[in-house]
């Protein structure tokens, strides 16, 4: 089936895992909004959900991968095709990194920093919603021969992502401010923990970002 749909539309393809993505992606703040409420069940459940979901992406990804060097995508550059699909499977397996970590020990945050961590967190939910809302307009270029006003959008809609994803980037930045004002608070470990919980949420958007990127280079060499 993939092999039909590659020879035809690619950007159909790239819809399909990103929807299989974004599953996985949104699981991760019901993640955080049970680590918060102190329900240890409810986040190893999500975390083992999250896993299963990011391993059929895998799937999915691997056999788009094999069908890439065999098809033909009109003039797109298979090198900007298989980056968009790099990175986009980046934000499963980074929703599945943050599984592991909050289950390897129990995890807890401070009332005053659990208000600028989720605020890290919307805005990287926002720049990861925006980037898959792209990823969902690209089969429209294919009847319009990649100009006019649907490129146009996309272009502008990749512009804003730019904007997004450097306010979570400052979102991040806050947090990490906030984090080391109460370092004397954690222990050690737990410190190590919250540091790295950040960057990988932060990675999260860097990833997005990256994604829409490469489409913006695919579409400027059409």
């Amino acid at each position: 089936m993939l092999w039909n749909i590659f020879a035809k539309n690619p950007f159909q393809s790239l819809e399909t895992l990103m929807k299989k993505v974004m599953t996985c992606f949104e699981k991760t703040e019901g993640l955080f909004e049970a680590l918060f409420a102190g329900n240890k069940q409810r986040v190893h459940a999500l975390a083992k959900e999250i896993s299963q979901i990011e391993h059929e992406c895998d799937l999915l990804k691997q056999e788009m991968r094999s069908h890439i060097a065999k098809s033909v995508f009109l003039s797109l550059d298979r090198r900007d095709i298989i980056h968009v699909l790099s990175n986009m499977d980046a934000i499963a397996d980074i929703s599945e990194d943050l599984g592991v970590l909050l289950t390897l020990r129990w995890m807890e945050l401070p009332k005053d920093l659990q208000e600028p961590f989720r605020n890290l967190l919307a805005r990287t939910h926002h720049v990861v919603i925006e980037a898959s809302g792209v990823i969902e307009l690209l089969h429209r270029l294919l009847e319009t021969g990649f100009s006019g006003p649907d490129a146009e959008e996309v272009l502008k809609r990749i512009d804003k992502i730019d904007q997004l994803e450097h306010e979570a980037d400052k979102a991040q930045d806050i947090f990490g401010k906030a984090l080391f004002a109460h370092e004397d608070e954690f222990k050690p470990a737990a410190l190590f923990m919250w540091i790295k919980i950040s960057n990988k949420v932060g990675d999260l958007s860097n990833a997005a970002e990256r994604m829409v990127s490469h489409i913006r280079l695919m579409l400027s060499a059409v």
